[in-house]
């Protein structure tokens, strides 16, 4: 739901700036490397594992103030699995499963441009914003049951260029880290236990490469 909210947001703030002189409709797709996480409680109550990596995709509305600085308000997805070994107390063996992770990102980024105006264009920017995810895991049934949920403080920061076809479509080429506090720890445990609570957090850390489409509006 916050993910139709969020994409109608952006699409009737595009409408809305169609006729601005300086916006961009911004297009990602690329793919994002595996990052392991260690969260331990005790010597007897831990989880360890690996978000694994696969194919992310995003859209982007972006205003340049002016040539050398733009702002932009970004939705990134991904879906991946998490496959993780834990251990609840003493006396409890070592349990491995597979579960199915959302990340939902909402970020705005700040980015500096640089170029003589011609067909490259290259950009540098930080972002902050938020991580939404969704941990499911699936029944021996074969259905999939959300079993977690957290909303956590995102930054990143990227480097790329814009490489103009025509006056007003280019290609993007990019590279991108992303990272959240708390993204894999400090929440509800990962089992079919129950929800087991766990104090201790993990930052994820997501490295990405890949491309897209960069679109001009207005006249």
């Amino acid at each position: 739901m916050k993910k139709v909210m969020f994409s109608a947001l952006l699409m009737t703030i595009a409408f809305m700036t169609f006729g601005q002189k300086g916006a961009r409709l911004n297009f990602y797709s690329a793919y994002t490397f595996d990052d392991g996480f260690d969260v331990v409680s005790d010597a007897n109550t831990y989880y360890n594992g690996t978000v694994k990596g696969g194919y992310q995709w995003g859209l982007g509305l972006e205003y340049l103030f002016n040539r050398q600085s733009s702002a932009e308000i970004m939705y990134i997805h991904r879906g991946t699995t998490v496959p993780a070994n834990f251990k609840l107390v003493s006396g409890n063996p070592v349990r491995q499963k597979e579960f199915e992770l959302k990340h939902d990102y909402i970020m705005l980024s700040g980015d500096g441009h640089f170029g003589d105006g011609g067909k490259v264009e290259g950009y540098a920017g930080l972002m902050a914003g938020i991580l939404m995810s969704n941990l499911d895991t699936v029944q021996t049934n074969g259905n999939s049951v959300e079993i977690g949920s957290n909303t956590n403080f995102a930054w990143g920061g990227r480097v790329g260029a814009n490489i103009w076809f025509t006056p007003k479509l280019g290609l993007k080429l990019q590279a991108m880290m992303l990272s959240a506090s708390r993204a894999t720890g400090g929440d509800y445990y990962w089992s079919w236990y129950g929800p087991i609570y766990l104090t201790e957090y993990s930052t994820l850390w997501q490295f990405s490469l890949g491309g897209g489409l960069a679109l001009k509006l207005g006249k």
